[in-house]
């Protein structure tokens, strides 16, 4: 069987023991319903752990057949290493005192992703607009 195949069996089952968890839910009755809940949420995270491991598991198989990519994704890391180290270097902790239970620490690596995403999002929104008017332009 191959590779492809296995994935998409795999995909199917996991759907499927979704879906049946979720049925309990809506159709369990008020007396099952914490029970219910609690087994779903369990099952979510058992899937969220094989999907990572999957997706790790084929970048790695992919880096393997193809080694030519792996420069490639050595610049995707070095640009977000290099988005991360900025928005780290511009964020500033001085807003814990705003919030309950933040330290200066922790508002300032939200202030770190919340300037990542900003940062990512121009620049998806400048490619999306250079490949468009390079396109107009042909």
């Amino acid at each position: 069987m191959s590779f492809d195949k296995l994935s998409r069996l795999l995909a199917v089952v996991l759907g499927g023991i979704g879906l049946v968890f979720s049925l309990l839910i809506f159709f369990g009755g008020d007396d099952n319903l914490e029970f219910n809940v609690g087994a779903s949420i369990w099952v979510s995270i058992a899937m969220f752990f094989v999907a990572i491991a999957l997706a790790i598991f084929s970048a790695v198989r992919g880096m393997l057949i193809n080694p030519a990519s792996l420069r490639s994704s050595a610049i995707g890391f070095g640009a977000l290493a290099g988005i991360l180290i900025v928005s780290y270097a511009i964020s500033s902790g001085s807003d814990y005192e705003s919030y309950k239970n933040i330290s200066e620490s922790g508002s300032r690596w939200v202030s770190t992703g919340l300037n990542a995403t900003y940062i990512m999002s121009l620049a998806s929104i400048g490619a999306v607009l250079y490949s468009s008017l390079s396109r107009l332009r042909k």
